[in-house]
């Protein structure tokens, strides 16, 4: 999910605009000025690199980002997802980065973040909890270009790799919004079949009508992991996203809206049982700041 953020941010500083990843960096504070930002994502469908989690299952991330003015950031975020045996609240992930700029419209940030599961996992369960990241974005009038890098480490690896290219249109003072914001684009994504696992297992390949579920065992928690991932740390293409996000402005809130249309991608390490077809969700994001 940085990806969109990054491009938008070039022409949207201070709006969060979200996409693939489950969290999103700030944007550099003001030169002088230390800023908070609270923040609430609802996704009314929950994808990652092309692959649904859970069945039309909604997500709620709130988050809370403090920014200093050198460029350095902390960022709580927590995870409440709807499809979850109780408690529904999966996971916090706590993040600290640094983000700027080595040129006026060419930004970049690198991050740290881990992982912490509200149900303990079982010592036969996937661990990836620590994540870095490293992501830019360059403009070109109201064109941008996005490039994301993920790691993920700890009893496994897993990498992905993102490349998001964004068109902006955008109106100052209008309809008492200090800037309205439309930026449409379109997203490649590459990852390691580990990297699904990222956030504790709640994707699940679903089983094709009529044919038998793939094989998969259940955590403590209700969630349901598949049984045997594959481990190869090679990312592969897994398939393209198109969203829509209009932004309105307001300081100290902004809003987002944002359709998404995802395209996934099958891959030899697919289970022949799971149907990938493509999908339409809506997410919504609120952003309020302060310094």
């Amino acid at each position: 999910m940085k990806l969109l953020f990054l491009a938008g941010a070039l022409a949207l500083p201070g709006a969060g605009l979200r996409a693939q990843t489950l969290a999103a960096p700030p944007p550099p504070a003001a030169a002088d000025t230390a800023e908070w930002t609270v923040a609430l994502d609802a996704d009314q469908r929950t994808y990652y690199l092309g692959r649904e989690y859970g069945d039309h299952a909604l997500a709620l991330s709130p988050s809370v980002v403090y920014s200093h003015p050198s460029g350095f950031y902390g960022q709580v975020q927590g995870y409440y997802f709807r499809q979850s045996a109780p408690p529904r609240y999966s996971f916090t992930d706590l993040e600290v980065g640094y983000a700027n700029e080595f040129l006026p419209r060419w930004t970049y940030s690198v991050s740290l973040d881990r992982v912490f599961f509200t149900q303990a996992l079982g010592p036969g369960e996937p661990r990836i909890n620590n994540g870095f990241e490293a992501n830019t974005a360059y403009a070109w009038g109201p064109l941008a270009l996005a490039l994301d890098y993920n790691f993920f480490f700890q009893q496994q690896r897993a990498q992905t790799v993102s490349v998001l290219l964004t068109g902006t249109l955008r109106k100052d003072n209008w309809l008492g919004a200090q800037s309205l914001t439309l930026t449409p684009g379109a997203e490649v994504f590459y990852g390691s079949p580990l990297a699904l696992l990222r956030y504790g297992g709640a994707y699940a390949p679903p089983g094709a009508a009529g044919a038998p579920a793939v094989a998969t065992r259940r955590r403590r928690n209700g969630t349901v992991v598949p049984a045997v991932p594959d481990a190869s740390a090679a990312p592969r293409l897994m398939g393209y996203e198109l969203t829509l996000p209009l932004a309105y402005a307001h300081y100290p809130f902004s809003y987002a809206l944002t359709g998404h249309y995802v395209l996934p991608r099958r891959t030899p390490t697919d289970p022949s049982a799971e149907v990938l077809r493509p999908a339409a969700y809506a997410s919504f994001r609120v952003d309020f700041t302060f310094r």
